[in-house]
């Protein structure tokens, strides 16, 4: 539930539908439509290292959470999405196989 919470706020954030966890979109997004990286005063984000495109990694967004609300709201959900994958998936799974 928290995940599709987190989703439909990205959505409106952004003012956009998007993939929240392709980060080719995401980056579309950020840096694209909402100029984010333009906003950034005395800051150099992260870089992909293969095509040195603008990263949405952790680190760049915690660079930009304080400019717009879509990069904290991303932040929030692959915190939730990743302790649902690591940990409440495995525990379903153990339980239903049981």
């Amino acid at each position: 539930t928290k995940i599709k919470q987190l989703e439909q706020e990205a959505h409106k954030a952004a003012g956009q539908i998007f993939m929240v966890t392709s980060n080719a979109q995401l980056r579309t997004v950020l840096f694209e439509k909402l100029r984010l990286h333009e906003l950034c005063e005395n800051k150099k984000l992260p870089k992909t290292i293969s095509k040195q495109q603008q990263s949405t990694s952790e680190a760049a967004l915690l660079q930009l959470q304080h400019l717009h609300p879509l990069p904290k709201i991303i932040l929030e959900y692959r915190q939730v999405h990743k302790i649902k994958s690591t940990f409440v998936d495995g525990i379903l799974s153990c339980v239903k196989s049981k």
